[in-house]
């Protein structure tokens, strides 16, 4: 039995105007992905500023950890987005080549926004047709191994969420070339890694919590002989 000839007409246009609305959607959303965020401004590697913040991060972190300290002492950093962004722009390409790997030509300097939600790494690759992806999770220590917790991505300026995984292929790979990324990898994939890190002299530091703060991060720790000591 046909429809009669008004509810045809208006059924068409609904249908119309749905297909129509998605194509808007779909458009203001792939023009949302193609837009830097307006936070992501990495410093140059040449910024000489920058180049003495991350410096003076890196001594103050090298520094901090080498210290002696009591054993059941829980001391504790506050490490400010700047200064990491500062590091990731001046000190991570001479890190890297140190270590006898370059960064790749197809990834653009990292940066980083830290907030009570999580940390928030912005990065471009060919594999998101050169848009900027946000990587988001909240790393967390739970029984003395850390983790990264509600992983999410998103692309540009669009605000909604994609599956995490997208990126971990394309961040494996990159950072696949020398040992001393691995465990990002291993966090990138959805596994906890041990929260103990080693000092030249056979002692450890364990981190015990981090605290993610508008801006920067707190983490407490303890310096110990034992890798397993969990005071």
């Amino acid at each position: 039995m046909a429809l009669p000839q008004p509810i045809l007409r208006t059924l068409t246009q609904a249908i119309l105007g749905a297909i129509i609305g998605l194509l808007l959607l779909a458009a203001i959303g792939w023009w949302l992905a193609g837009l830097t965020p307006q936070w992501y401004q990495p410093p140059a590697e040449g910024d000489m500023a920058a180049r003495k913040l991350g410096e003076a991060a890196e001594y103050r972190l090298v520094e901090e950890f080498q210290k002696i300290r009591p054993v059941d002492e829980v001391w504790r950093l506050r490490v400010p987005e700047e200064a990491v962004n500062a590091w990731l722009a001046t000190r991570l390409p001479q890190w890297l080549s140190g270590h006898g790997v370059s960064w790749p030509n197809d990834l653009s300097t990292p940066q980083i926004r830290i907030m009570p939600a999580g940390i928030e790494v912005a990065i471009s690759h060919v594999d998101l047709g050169n848009r900027i992806g946000r990587f988001r999770a909240e790393p967390t220590i739970a029984n003395a191994h850390l983790v990264l917790r509600a992983p999410t991505l998103r692309l540009g300026r669009l605000p909604i969420a994609l599956p995490g995984d997208w990126i971990t292929p394309t961040l494996h790979e990159a950072i696949a070339q020398t040992e001393d990324l691995a465990f990002l990898s291993t966090l990138l994939q959805g596994n906890a890694i041990d929260a103990s890190l080693p000092l030249v002299d056979h002692r450890h530091v364990r981190i015990r919590s981090i605290t993610l703060e508008p801006g920067a991060f707190v983490f407490e720790a303890t310096t110990t002989l034992n890798r397993n000591d969990q005071h």
